[in-house]
């Protein structure tokens, strides 16, 4: 009977975190769009059964995943994948962009498809695909192989679709799964990889330093250096840049511990962009206090711990790489909306998966869950048989 459960639910905490992620993420945006909807009563139900709709696609996608035989496919196969998807992301650009940023593909008018989060899913299974196996003297070769690739996307979704948060999340995620595999072949180009990610990190706070700030200063019309400064400074760009950062931090500080009921945010009904995406936080703080947010950050630890937990004991490379790639995914979303609506480091417009808006995001992120309760069975089946085959041979 056990075993019957775990085939149609997969790990048990994951599947109540889903539910529990996937109901909340809906109420809260229909609470976050009651600004946008104002004067318009039809605007909040077509939102809301988009929503759905998606979110019924996500968790088709969900089921199926986990127990799709997606280790079958041979390497071609995966590079089809990933060709398709780069001609996906080219082909964004002859739509219209949105705040700078040309990411989506219009399907209806109402209905667009963001295909890096996709891509993001994706370059977790091509790495798994490319690099679980060793190969000796070809590991090298295959690092270099998906190095080049991740480049390529990279370079398309910053520069290219000019999304720089997106860019960043992918970046993490395949740095990440490039360091799972521990050949000695790869150790010391995994070593310079690491010095230079720290070199990055120096420089990006080296950015964030006043002196750098206030050259800046000249360029603040840019949209992204405008955003560099709003969040050095909010209060110097009160008017512009910073205004919605402001908004936000009031939002914060006025839902104090236990918020002001579900309904009740008042800043969402002053312009905040996209309360429903870039800036559902402040309103699930507003609303439901600090101890609202407590809750939500233990049940995304309750879906994160089992992902995390079975990347460390596996001793399969593939199931290493993928659960890694799949809870870094979620951790640097997280890390990058929490930080940006905060004021901690710069707007990215980067969601919380599972929570904000956006059909594309919620497939991707209830697909990649899939995925990690597919590789979870399989580590706990290969566990089951060593302890049976340890059984066996005591009794013998």
């Amino acid at each position: 009977m056990q075993k019957k459960i775990r085939f149609l639910l997969g790990d048990i905490r994951i599947s109540i975190a889903v539910a529990i992620l996937t109901v909340f993420g809906f109420l809260m945006i229909a609470s976050a769009e009651m600004g946008n909807s104002a004067g318009d009563t039809t605007y909040l139900t077509s939102i809301m059964i988009k929503q759905a709709v998606f979110t019924v696609i996500g968790l088709a996608a969900y089921f199926i995943l986990m127990h799709f035989p997606y280790r079958r496919f041979s390497v071609y196969v995966y590079w089809f994948g990933y060709g398709s998807i780069l001609l996906a992301l080219l082909a964004c650009r002859l739509f219209g962009g949105r705040n700078g940023a040309y990411g989506w593909i219009d399907i209806t008018q109402n209905i667009t498809i963001q295909p890096s989060e996709f891509a993001k899913v994706f370059m977790i299974l091509f790495a798994a695909r490319i690099l679980s196996k060793d190969r000796q003297d070809e590991n090298l070769n295959e690092l270099k192989r998906y190095g080049i690739a991740a480049a390529v996307y990279f370079v398309v979704i910053a520069f290219y679709q000019h999304d720089f948060g997106s860019a960043v999340v992918l970046f993490v995620i395949c740095y990440c799964v490039t360091l799972a595999p521990g050949y000695k072949q790869l150790h010391l180009c995994q070593v310079v990889m690491t010095g230079l990610i720290l070199v990055g990190v120096a420089l990006a706070l080296l950015v964030m330093s006043e002196p750098v700030t206030e050259l800046l200063k000249k360029h603040a019309d840019n949209y992204m250096i405008g955003r560099f400064l709003a969040a050095a400074d909010p209060f110097l760009y009160q008017y512009d840049n910073g205004y919605h950062l402001i908004m936000s931090l009031v939002s914060f500080a006025n839902g104090g511990w236990f918020g002001l009921g579900y309904g009740n945010s008042i800043h969402k009904y002053m312009n905040f962009p996209n309360p429903s995406n870039d800036f559902i936080l402040p309103v699930i703080v507003e609303e439901l206090g600090t101890v609202g947010f407590i809750g939500f950050i233990l049940v995304y630890g309750l879906l994160l711990y089992p992902i995390i937990s079975g990347s460390i004991r596996s001793r399969d490379t593939f199931s290493r790489i993928v659960l890694l790639g799949i809870s870094m995914y979620f951790i640097m979303h997280f890390i990058l909306n929490v930080g940006g609506v905060s004021g901690l480091i710069p707007l990215t417009g980067v969601p919380i998966l599972m929570i904000s808006s956006g059909g594309s995001s919620l497939v991707a992120a209830l697909a990649s869950i899939g995925i990690a309760q597919n590789e979870l069975e399989r580590i706990n089946g290969n566990q089951d048989e060593d302890h049976r085959r340890k059984v066996q041979k005591d009794a013998t």
